[in-house]
């Protein structure tokens, strides 16, 4: 808690900063540095005690920018000058809220402003609250849409190298800074009294189109969808959590968790039911903390009959007379049985009773005569039959 040191003419002095998540880092260990009356604050241009920490170890330095007197009036961090509830700019939260008088509830001119931080000082030192009701407001739908569920640490990143961008930065991978070209546009123009009080700030004024553009999704022509897909789960998001979101709007019928790959599928007894989920949980469906992408189902395609394929591949490969490359790799070799006997050949050189003695063979005849040391044999000779191709696959 912030207190006043009377004898510095009443400036401030804290021994924490407030600041978001996403500001202090992903870091559990940080080393913060701390200065008494080292910064002047940049909206009521008083003195107070200054932080300074590295958030990460691929980070930049960030530092506090504003006391927290005027802080508290706006419920703002001190570095980033973002909503701490919400995360979002202060235009985007007061025109979300309908908060019309906000840009006139704190004065711009150095004199109010000190007049108005001074009232509020001893309100500090007594523990009370401030009479800003900006903290404790509930969120609509539109900052529900806009509003960041995680932090956002890709803000903590080191600013572009000047020396890169004119190309002549000599230090390379060991450079600290980004070697990246900076961005032009409105996003780049920004300036830190207008995020304060919420005019002309061009992050907000992207958020709020943004916020314009985004509508509940339309229902598919398929009267038989009744199903819902849930997207981006982490493993903290059990079934029972999506069924005591979902079970309001109308009888579920089942809840299937692939936690494995982060998504779920809600399937209603009624297309109403569906209708009235989607209706009323599209763009701000947020479950333990987390935002969820929620979107109809997709019907069901059925599969092509592997049976049928296989008959179709068979008729067209008998059609072709081809055996495809798939069957051969599938067939073994050395595995199929040899011929049979009725396609075995018949050489002369195969009878065990010749010896390897020449014969003479009688012309139109269907035997063959020997004659071997004086003796005379015969053996009957096969008809002519023509040798069918073996079978494929086997080796000759």
């Amino acid at each position: 808690m912030a207190h006043r040191d009377h004898g510095a003419d009443g400036w401030e002095r804290s021994d924490f900063p407030i600041t978001c998540e996403s500001c202090f880092g992903d870091n559990p260990y940080v080393r913060m540095t701390r200065a008494d009356y080292d910064k002047e604050c940049k909206i009521c241009r008083r003195p107070f005690t200054a932080f300074r920490w590295r958030p990460g170890r691929n980070a930049r330095f960030k530092n506090t920018e504003i006391c927290q007197t005027c802080c508290n009036l706006k419920n703002v961090c001190q570095v980033c000058l973002l909503d701490l509830e919400f995360g979002l700019p202060v235009q985007v939260r007061d025109t979300a809220l309908n908060i019309t008088t906000s840009h006139y509830s704190i004065p711009k001119s150095h004199v109010n402003t000190e007049y108005l931080a001074g009232e509020h000082d001893p309100k500090t030192g007594a523990g009370l609250d401030y009479e800003s009701s900006f903290g404790k407001m509930l969120p609509n739908d539109t900052i529900s849409n806009l509003q960041r569920t995680t932090p956002y640490y890709k803000r903590n990143r080191p600013r572009v190298c000047s020396f890169y961008t004119i190309g002549q930065c000599k230090r390379g991978a060991e450079c600290s800074y980004r070697h990246e070209m900076p961005e032009t546009g409105e996003l780049s123009q920004q300036n830190i009294k207008d995020r304060y009080y919420g005019v002309n700030d061009p992050v907000a004024m992207k958020l709020l189109g943004k916020a314009g553009e985004m509508g509940t999704l339309e229902p598919p022509e398929d009267e038989s969808i009744k199903t819902l897909y849930v997207g981006e789960l982490n493993s903290s998001i059990l079934e029972q959590d999506i069924h005591d979101k979902f079970y309001a709007y109308g009888e579920i019928e089942s809840i299937r968790v692939l936690a494995e790959k982060g998504y779920a599928f809600v399937t209603y007894t009624t297309r109403e039911g569906a209708e009235k989920a989607i209706q009323d949980l599209s763009n701000r469906l947020v479950v333990n903390g987390q935002r969820l992408k929620l979107t109809w189902g997709r019907p069901k395609v059925p599969k092509p009959d592997q049976s049928g394929s296989n008959q179709e591949q068979q008729g067209s490969v008998a059609h072709s007379g081809l055996i495809p490359r798939a069957a051969i790799s599938q067939q073994q070799y050395y595995t199929h049985p040899p011929p049979p006997n009725q396609y075995r050949l018949y050489y002369p050189s195969m009878d065990p009773q010749r010896m390897g003695a020449v014969i003479s063979t009688q012309e139109g005849g269907g035997s063959s005569t020997s004659e071997i040391n004086g003796a005379s044999s015969s053996y009957p000779m096969p008809p002519h039959q023509p040798y069918p191709p073996p079978p494929y696959g086997y080796m000759t």
